[in-house]
């Protein structure tokens, strides 16, 4: 008798246990409805971006997000700066973005993924990669970014001045003090803060009947986000002008003989265009701004494609 009880303990047990397992089983077997959900965030984000919708995009983050990725100084807090931060993004050539998800981990309201990114400019160029940590926040019933950190993985071929090329442009070390001011500083929704600065050869036609600028001229344009108060009003110095923020980037266009040819259609006269960071480094390396000159064709030849909407400040 005693021989015959174990098996049936057994069995007893198996069947007592078997809810359980498969309790678990069916869990785990069950999909994490925020992974699609999450993952359809995304593609929503690459879609407004590919359609150069800032706001859209913008949309995508939770209302006290905030947003810190190499390139720019300070983090961006919620979606107005986000936005605006996208707008300087789209404005600076980027047309698509890729994201790559490693890991995707957490429970409730909250997930945080890791990964890669890839940016890309015209013709599917590539602009920057790099690693990415997002956090997802669920709010009012959709998944949002409620945390954007990334950073470059260095440089990037598309982005670097081809091998054995020299950069033609360069960003002039202490601009704000080394050129003259050429420009109030102004203010644009769309783009931030932005203030002209010329060294002496292009400052020299202002007012003159030249219609060409002297090989050697070097035209800057700052891109900078503007101080608010806490009702998101400009903050404004003692002249009336806007406070400058954290500079976005800075764009360069210098003249030279010969400059220009390798933008090929879209070369915009003897001009190379480029655009930096704060620290020096290329956003933009003059060989790869062929957008920049077609951008530049606009202003027309009889203004050798300089646009002059925006007077100069007096010598």
């Amino acid at each position: 008798m005693r021989a015959m009880k174990t098996p049936a303990l057994i069995t007893l047990s198996m069947l007592l246990s078997s809810p359980a397992i498969l309790h678990m089983d069916a869990q785990a077997a069950r999909p994490d409805s925020a992974r699609s959900a999450i993952a359809a965030q995304s593609a929503s984000l690459i879609t407004a971006l590919e359609n150069g919708d800032a706001a859209e995009a913008a949309r995508i983050f939770s209302a006290d997000a905030r947003l810190s990725v190499s390139g720019i100084d300070g983090v961006r807090e919620g979606r107005q700066a986000i936005e605006k931060f996208w707008q300087g993004a789209l404005a600076s050539g980027i047309k698509s973005l890729t994201l790559t998800p490693r890991d995707l981990e957490g429970s409730g309201d909250l997930r945080i993924e890791t990964g890669t990114y890839a940016a890309f400019g015209a013709n599917h160029g590539e602009l920057s990669r790099g690693e990415y940590l997002l956090v997802w926040k669920r709010e009012d019933g959709a998944w949002k970014i409620h945390r954007d950190y990334g950073h470059s993985g260095g440089a990037v071929p598309a982005m670097s001045v081809s091998a054995g090329a020299e950069d033609r442009v360069g960003l002039p070390r202490d601009y704000a003090t080394a050129l003259r001011r050429v420009s109030d500083t102004v203010y644009h929704e769309k783009f931030g803060l932005t203030t002209v600065f010329a060294n002496d050869l292009a400052a020299s036609i202002n007012g003159s009947s030249q219609q060409h600028y002297p090989d050697g001229a070097v035209i800057l344009m700052e891109f900078a986000q503007p101080q608010r108060d806490g009702e998101g009003a400009l903050l404004r110095d003692a002249r009336g002008e806007p406070l400058k923020g954290p500079i976005d980037h800075i764009d360069v266009m210098r003249r030279g003989a010969g400059f220009g040819a390798e933008y090929g259609e879209e070369r915009a006269g003897e001009w190379a265009f480029a655009s930096y960071r704060l620290d020096g480094s290329a956003r933009i390396a003059f060989d790869q701004a062929g957008h920049c000159a077609a951008c530049h064709r606009n202003a027309g030849a009889d203004k050798d494609f300089v646009f002059r909407t925006r007077p100069w400040l007096p010598n």
